[in-house]
């Protein structure tokens, strides 16, 4: 089907799925991290996990419900908006950690070190919904859905 004849698509309602499940899973970490301390490499490849799985819920929720992937708009308007999503959910979460007293002392730490640290997040979590909202990633999951619901439309004729 070609993209000048698809429908336009309300992309704000999978940006708050992609946060939900972020704050969701992200809640889930610090949960499990109170009842067994982990690492900080292991820290960060959970991060890396927790903005892939929410990459990937998002787009699974988009194709189950709009039976196609993302067109050329789409797709960059989705890995803006969840890129943003994400570093807005990062600096609430730095702050709210100073707030509590929960995070290293950060006193000292001048503000060009905190562009840079926000920066390097940007760019990390760019790459990992770019990649995660791809065509390549889409094709799979779209693949995986058209089957089973053949399967299911399939079945009561058996």
């Amino acid at each position: 089907m070609p993209s000048d004849r698809t429908e336009a698509v309300n992309l704000w309602p999978y940006v708050g799925i992609y946060i939900l499940t972020q704050v969701i899973l992200y809640l889930a970490w610090l949960g499990f991290g109170f009842l067994v301390p982990a690492p900080n490499s292991v820290n960060s490849a959970a991060s890396f996990v927790i903005i892939f799985a929410s990459t990937f819920f998002a787009y699974s929720v988009f194709i189950r419900r709009n039976g196609r992937l993302f067109n050329r708009g789409e797709y960059w308007r989705m890995v803006l908006f969840s890129t943003a999503a994400a570093l807005m959910f990062s600096a609430v979460c730095l702050l709210v950690s100073i707030t509590i007293g929960i995070a290293p002392d950060v006193a000292g730490i001048p503000a060009l070190a905190w562009i840079i640290v926000f920066v390097v997040l940007a760019a990390f979590g760019f790459c990992l919904n770019a990649v995660g909202f791809s065509k390549w990633f889409g094709k799979v999951m779209l693949k995986t859905f058209s089957a089973r619901q053949i399967q299911l439309d399939t079945e009561p004729f058996k």
